[in-house]
C-alpha cells in the first residue's frame, strides 16, 4: 500500500506495521464486525446474509463494506480526527479501509459523504474526502465532487438518535450536479443507521449509478 508509514503505533507506542501507524498486535486486535449484514453491514445472527429491515425492504445501497467496528479503540482514533484536527489518522483508517476492501474490484466512481460548507468551515477538511483520496491514490480510482450536501440548517447525524429522525433529517439532503453512470462506492467513516448513505444512494442512482456500495471505515454495533 503507498501508504506514508509511521515508526510508532499510536495506540501503543510499539513500532509500526503495516497499517500506517499502527503496530501489527493493535491492528489484529481491532473489534470486528460479526457475520455483518451484506446490504447494511451490521452485524446479524450467524450465517444470515441480510438482517431482518434489510430482508424485509433491501436499501438502495447494494452492498456495504466496513473494515471494523464502531468501538474502542476505534472510536478513539476517528474522534482523534474528526474532533482534534488529528490529520495524522487519515492514514491509518484509510489502510484499514483498503485492506477490507482489497479483493474488490474497482468502481468507477468514489463518493465521498460531502458535509455543507458551514461544517466545512467549522471543521477545516471532510473526513471522508481525506480518506478518499488516499484510497484514490492506492488504487487509481476516480473520485467526484459533483455531488453536493444542501446548504440548509440539518443538525448533525450525531445528535440525532433516533432512527427514523436520522432518516427525515437526510431526506432529500442530497444533489448530484452530473450524470454518474457505473459501480460507484461511497466512502465514509462511520456508518451507523444507514440513514445518510441511503439517501445518498438514491440520489446516486437517480443520476444514473448502476450499482451502488459503501466503503466505510467503521460500522456501529
Amino acid at each position: 500500500m503507498k501508504f506514508i508509514h509511521s515508526d510508532i503505533c499510536m495506540l501503543c507506542d510499539e513500532p509500526g506495521g503495516t497499517i500506517p501507524n499502527l503496530c501489527e498486535a493493535c491492528s489484529r486486535e481491532l473489534p470486528a464486525v460479526r457475520e455483518p449484514c451484506i446490504a447494511c453491514g451490521a452485524s446479524t445472527p450467524t450465517h444470515v446474509d441480510l438482517c431482518g429491515a434489510c430482508a424485509n425492504r433491501y436499501p438502495p445501497v447494494d452492498r456495504t463494506i466496513c473494515a471494523v467496528a464502531y468501538a474502542s479503540p476505534v472510536d478513539y482514533l476517528i474522534g482523534r480526527l474528526k474532533f482534534h484536527r488529528d490529520l495524522r489518522v487519515v492514514p491509518t483508517l484509510a489502510g484499514l479501509l483498503q485492506r477490507a476492501i482489497a479483493s474488490e474490484p474497482d468502481v468507477d466512481w468514489l463518493v465521498p459523504v460531502p458535509i455543507t460548507p458551514a461544517r466545512l468551515r467549522e471543521r477545516g477538511f471532510n473526513q471522508a474526502l481525506e480518506i478518499a483520496q488516499y484510497l484514490s491514490k492506492d488504487r487509481g480510482m476516480r473520485i467526484t465532487r459533483s455531488v453536493h450536501r444542501r446548504n440548509r440548517s440539518e443538525p448533525p447525524q450525531s445528535s440525532l438518535t433516533n432512527s427514523a429522525a436520522r432518516r427525515a433529517n437526510v431526506a432529500g439532503a442530497f444533489e448530484a450536479r452530473a450524470v454518474l453512470e457505473g459501480h460507484v462506492a461511497i466512502v465514509d467513516d462511520v456508518v451507523t443507521t444507514g440513514a445518510t448513505v441511503n439517501a445518498l444512494a438514491r440520489c446516486l442512482k437517480s443520476a444514473g449509478a448502476t450499482r451502488v456500495d459503501v466503503w466505510a471505515v467503521a460500522r456501529t454495533p
